[in-house]
């Protein structure tokens, strides 16, 4: 008689476990290494081995059938692993792609700004799961508690139950318990027209009394004299286009579905003119960021229409940022926006002469070579470069050859930065001493491996070397000051608005034109720098200067003074 033993499996054992082999010895290893499938049919001849009428033949056809049954399940378990391997592998193509993609937004929509506002690097590091990324993201989210200003009406409703006045017993009812929502409602483009009559007034014995003559009001208007346009109502016009980035004509488009005829050249024309009268603050703020330290320099094109040639002109709008929060709690910071037809060095020379500026934070454009200190010499700027620009060139070589080199690079300038992260806040001796203890010898690791393997470098990779090791002196100054930052980037994003304003503006109408967008600019951003509402700072503004008729000191007039518009959080 053929009988099956419960230590004689069929087949091996093929639970995920277990690792495939084809030896006799390894499928007959005993229970302690059967899966749990094959134990489960194991079990199952067993009991048939114990029935004592059971036919051979039965049992050799459930035998049978269970070796097929295991088979099947070894075939199927086999396949699964390939599909997991399958995902894994489009996973890392996907992100791959994922990355080249990021890199061609950068090259088309703005090669040199920085997308991470916090200042630090966005590089995934390797092994990272996707699937755990997108789980974390996911529990951060969550609906967060509406808050309502308090300074907005609010304007309540009462609701009863429809038809239920009174009892069917005839009695009144009476509230006993409510609750309430609040909804929020706009009334879009409200314009009101204020009709101002001016009265001339005399004595009622005008006939007899001589002693005064009639006496007329007179207007107070003083930055809209003899324009019948509110100057508030430019102030929204100009936080719409310089703030919003929504360009002037659909302003204009929504004053007409209102029944207002405002035409564009209209709107244009009193927000030039209302620029006139803030350029005083514009000096005040120039003043203010030309005694920091160590500001941020930058600058970006701006297309300006050139009438009579048939196309626009390239000019550029120069930015120099004073932004010291990150080790003064009682920082002002301030930012200055001036329109020039050239990107000329010059430029830069002429807006930081007489500066009281002991570095000057840049990129690696050459034009600011002009300033720099000679070598050996007590005037000039020392020159502090940024590691946001050359970790982008490295970045973008290891997505291009997929270099082990430009990967390792990446991660060592990732660990300057989580350095800076944990120093935030900290005075600048303290900056300076975390700096020197952690992120010295990796600037030196990183000098040592480029100076390695510049010469046996190639394409994108060997472009990347020489770019940081040209740079580098000015690449490791943060590490000797605690007032210097890692990067360029708080300038960067005060460049963001200007891109995204000539995006939907496209161009300035002319050069002058330009100035008055660096006029603004440099009222707004730096409301925004200092926690301002800049609708609220701007019309603040405007309002001071009017009632004071101009007669008033404007460094008084600085975002840090402004009694409104603080924005929590």
């Amino acid at each position: 008689m053929n009988t099956y033993s419960p230590r004689e499996p069929l087949l091996p054992s093929i639970g995920p476990a277990q690792p495939h082999s084809d030896s006799a010895d390894e499928i007959r290893s005993g229970t302690e290494d059967l899966s749990s499938i094959a134990m489960v049919c194991d079990g199952i001849l067993a009991s048939l081995n114990a029935l004592p009428d059971c036919p051979d033949a039965t049992k050799m056809t459930v035998g049978a059938r269970i070796g097929m049954i295991l088979s099947m399940f070894s075939e199927n378990e086999l396949q699964a692993r390939k599909d997991r391997m399958r995902i894994t592998a489009l996973k890392c193509d996907l992100r791959r792609t994922k990355e080249q993609l990021a890199v061609l937004r950068q090259e088309h929509f703005g090669q040199s700004s920085e997308k991470d506002r916090d200042g630090e690097p966005d590089i995934p590091d390797d092994g990272e799961d996707e699937e755990e990324e997108e789980s974390q993201a996911l529990v951060r989210k969550g609906k967060r508690t509406r808050r309502v200003p308090a300074d907005i009406p609010i304007r309540e409703v009462h609701h009863y139950p429809d038809g239920m006045n009174c009892c069917s017993c005839g009695c009144e009812m009476k509230t006993i318990s409510s609750w309430a929502s609040t909804r929020l409602v706009t009334i879009p483009e409200h314009v009101e027209a204020i009709r101002d009559i001016y009265h001339t007034c005399a004595c009622n014995r005008s006939e007899l009394c001589k002693e005064n003559k009639p006496m007329a009001a007179r207007s107070n208007s003083y930055i809209m004299h003899k324009r019948s346009i509110d100057p508030q109502l430019i102030a929204e016009a100009a936080v719409q286009k310089f703030f919003e980035h929504i360009p002037t004509y659909r302003m204009a488009r929504r004053m007409k579905n209102a029944g207002v005829n405002l035409s564009t050249q209209t709107i244009s024309n009193n927000i030039i003119h209302v620029a006139g009268f803030l350029a005083p603050i514009v000096a005040e703020f120039v003043n203010h960021v030309k005694s920091g330290h160590a500001p941020h320099m930058d600058e970006t094109p701006l297309r300006v229409l050139a009438p009579g040639k048939g196309k626009c002109d390239t000019g550029y709008i120069w930015v120099v940022c004073r932004d010291e929060r990150r080790w003064n709690p009682e920082a002002r910071p301030a930012v200055i926006y001036e329109y020039a037809p050239s990107r000329a060095g010059a430029v830069a020379r002429e807006m930081l002469a007489d500066a009281a500026i002991r570095f000057l934070h840049t990129d690696g454009y050459g034009g600011y070579n002009g300033v720099r200190k000679a070598d050996g010499a007590n005037d000039g700027i020392d020159i502090v470069r940024c590691w946001a620009h050359a970790r982008r060139k490295f970045h973008e070589a290891h997505i291009a050859t997929k270099s082990p080199l430009a990967a390792r690079i990446v991660k060592l300038i990732k660990k300057m930065y989580k350095v800076e992260a944990t120093i935030t806040g900290l005075p600048p001796e303290e900056r300076e001493a975390r700096r020197q203890d952690h992120s010295l010898p990796v600037l030196n690791e990183i000098h040592a491996v480029l100076t390695r393997s510049e010469a046996v470098a190639d394409g994108a990779l060997k472009q990347a070397i020489k770019y940081t090791l040209k740079a580098f002196d000015g690449l490791r100054r943060f590490v000797f000051d605690g007032r210097l930052e890692i990067d360029n980037n708080p300038v960067e994003r005060c460049i963001r608005g200007i891109a995204l304003t000539k995006k939907n503006s496209l161009f300035a109408g002319n050069h002058e034109t330009a100035k008055v967008w660096a006029i603004y600019y440099t009222l707004i951003e730096s409301a925004r720098l200092n926690s301002i509402d800049p609708r609220r700072y701007l019309s603040w503004v405007i309002g001071e200067i009017e009632r004071t008729h101009g007669d008033i000191d404007y460094g008084t007039l600085m975002p840090w003074h402004c009694p409104v518009g603080r924005l929590s959080g």
